[in-house]
């Protein structure tokens, strides 16, 4: 049997602490050790002394996705304490040096007509956090269904895209426990960040139909405990995934009953569900609309014309 033990990691975010997993069977593993800052190696490093486990006795450190605040400490273990890091290879291109979120995204907000003002704040809204990176050896990259073995047990990779593209889950058979990263929280669901299409960034990778297909996916597994990467633990399954598949249903309803008679851009669109959200804020807001935007369209409900490189959305009928 796997022992598993939580670490609460401080971050600076409005979303808390970050779930850090020590599995305290050999090779001594984390998984998602939380953010580069100091207030982050603290949390992580009292949280491994209550464990009685050294920072070199460390092996692996297992990333779900790419995000500061689960990834930022991975470079500082290999590199600090020679562990071994695990990440999916489509999370790999974010984490190395030269990667702009902002460049990435910043085609996908002008095509949804955010205006000058607002473009300039989601730009000078800056993470409090530094860019994580990924240390330059001792990485090994992840396609989904690799196993991971332990004295006294085992775990598989899960390859779980929605909230970002390389996002991975870890399952434990024997004890039926799911390590969720952020593919699914016990009180708040994963933004659908929009991402451009490796083989062609110029198009958005469809994010909304991977995340209902993984949770669909999640009906049919047996999972009896759920360990999130913020909050609490979720231990019914079926009714925790029922409930997002609910919520995300009933989102891709609002937007189209906004559409309804209508010829709005994704950022309308946007403002008319979050009138007051303001700098990092609108990103999410907009990431959003266009997942259920692109998710409606290429299910027929809606279509969408270019004007002045501005998309308008419409209802298909």
């Amino acid at each position: 049997m796997l022992d598993i033990r939580k670490i609460h990691v401080p971050t600076p975010y409005q979303v808390g602490p970050v779930n850090c997993y020590l599995i305290r069977n050999r090779p001594y593993t984390l998984i998602d050790p939380g953010p580069e800052s100091a207030e982050g190696r603290k949390g992580l490093l009292a949280g491994l002394t209550a464990a009685d486990v050294r920072p070199d006795e460390i092996e692996q450190v297992i990333i779900s996705h790419w995000h500061a605040d689960h990834s930022g400490l991975a470079r500082w273990l290999s590199e600090q304490w020679g562990a071994q890091i695990y990440v999916h290879r489509l999370e790999k291109p974010k984490l190395t040096p030269g990667y702009d979120k902002h460049a990435e995204r910043l085609p996908f907000l002008r095509e949804a007509g955010v205006p000058a003002g607002d473009l300039e704040e989601v730009l000078n809204d800056r993470d409090p956090l530094p860019r994580p990176l990924l240390p330059a050896t001792r990485v090994n990259l992840l396609e989904g269904g690799e196993p991971f073995a332990f004295t006294g047990g085992e775990i598989q990779v899960i390859h779980m895209p929605g909230h970002t593209t390389g996002h991975i889950c870890l399952y434990d058979t024997e004890s039926r426990t799911f390590l969720a990263g952020d593919f699914i929280l016990a009180h708040i669901t994963p933004n659908p960040f929009m991402t451009a299409r490796p083989e062609d960034p110029v198009k958005r990778v469809p994010v909304l139909a991977q995340y209902l297909t993984g949770l669909n996916r999640m009906k049919y597994m047996d999972i009896g405990l759920i360990l999130t990467g913020h909050g609490e633990n979720i231990d019914d399954c079926a009714t925790s995934v029922e409930k997002v598949l609910e919520h995300r249903y009933k989102r891709l309803d609002v937007i189209a009953g906004i559409l309804d008679g209508a010829v709005l851009n994704p950022y309308q669109v946007m403002r008319t569900m979050y009138p007051a959200v303001r700098g990092f804020e609108i990103l999410l807001g907009v990431s959003e609309v266009f997942a259920c935007l692109d998710y409606l369209e290429t299910r027929g409900k809606v279509r969408h014309e270019v004007q002045n490189g501005v998309s308008l959305y419409r209802h298909s009928s």
